[in-house]
């Protein structure tokens, strides 16, 4: 197997020094798209915050200095990617910020816990879409939002991803959209720009 082939694999599921040369090349490519998406949402209020897939930690990084009246959980997959961000997180960890090895199929939190959830080009990694809406929708408040970035699939630059990724699964935006509405959230809004698609969507109750 080549280097890159196992870089780009790593994504999926970062260990050892190769996944901690990809957390820190993820946390440095993805800047101008993170920051494109983190733009769109609107923190007015927003008292708790978790970030599905949190990868090197870098996005908590941002919610906690846009947002500072809130707490910023984390989980991820990968103990590479929680030890990552919590390293990066370290003065806020265990005060404003609480980081997690977890699971988006399984989350070990309480119900209406969250006013607003986020996932940033992790949602193509989780095998059962309807489950892990399914526990974000039970995690939010009412009125909560669950706000989250994916990749667009009529892209080439993201169909090579596709193609190398065995864990990765491009669905087409309206599949995702309808399961959404399916799980039980309303007011869907999508928002394109090139190969990233931001969605957002509310618990009404």
């Amino acid at each position: 197997m080549g280097l890159y082939k196992k870089l780009i694999e790593m994504s999926a599921r970062p260990t050892g020094l190769s996944g901690r040369m990809m957390l820190w090349f993820m946390n440095l490519s993805h800047t101008p798209m993170a920051k494109w998406h983190l733009s769109l949402i609107d923190f007015s209020g927003v008292q708790t915050i978790l970030d599905e897939g949190c990868g090197g930690g870098k996005n908590i990084q941002r919610m906690l200095k846009c947002c500072p009246q809130a707490t910023v959980y984390g989980i991820d997959y990968a103990e590479e990617s929680v030890n990552a961000s919590r390293k990066l997180n370290a003065k806020a960890l265990d005060k404003r910020c609480f980081i997690e090895q977890g699971n988006a199929l399984s989350l070990r939190f309480g119900d209406a816990m969250f006013d607003l959830v986020t996932a940033f080009e992790t949602v193509y990694f989780w095998p059962d879409l309807p489950t892990a809406f399914a526990e974000t929708l039970r995690v939010l408040k009412p009125g909560g939002r669950f706000v989250f970035s994916y990749g667009d699939r009529e892209s080439k630059m993201m169909a090579n991803w596709e193609h190398q990724i065995d864990a990765m699964r491009l669905l087409p935006i309206d599949e995702v959209t309808k399961t959404l509405t399916d799980t039980g959230f309303s007011n869907v809004t999508v928002t394109l720009n090139g190969a990233s698609i931001h969605v957002e969507c509310i618990k009404l109750r």
